[in-house]
């Protein structure tokens, strides 16, 4: 990427630098370390991913009659994966500390 992104300008350019410095702090923080994933027996594959999408977004999000504006949808994307991850009860103490205490 670093030698096609010699070639390139303006936006392309742009979009390359961002995808190569991503890459470039995936693998100073060791996220990209298959061998060590691998000893630790961690899925790589998509297929946890895709579950997961599939659990926290489809099935709350999508639907007969289900119509979402981006900016609502988006909020309650974020609420549900919340409650998935099992932060559901920080995430609603900051949202209730923050509408005491706004600023």
């Amino acid at each position: 990427m670093t030698a096609l992104s010699k070639e390139a300008d303006g936006e392309p350019l742009k979009i390359m630098m961002t995808e190569i410095n991503h890459l470039t702090k995936a693998h100073v923080e060791g996220r990209l370390n298959y061998a060590k994933i691998a000893a630790l027996k961690l899925p790589i594959g998509s297929g946890a991913v895709e579950s997961l999408v599939r659990q926290v977004v489809n099935l709350i999000m999508k639907g007969n009659g289900k119509f979402w504006l981006r900016e609502r949808a988006e909020i309650i994307l974020h609420a549900r994966c919340q409650w998935t991850a099992g932060n559901w009860q920080t995430f609603s103490d900051s949202i209730l500390t923050a509408l005491i205490n706004p600023g």
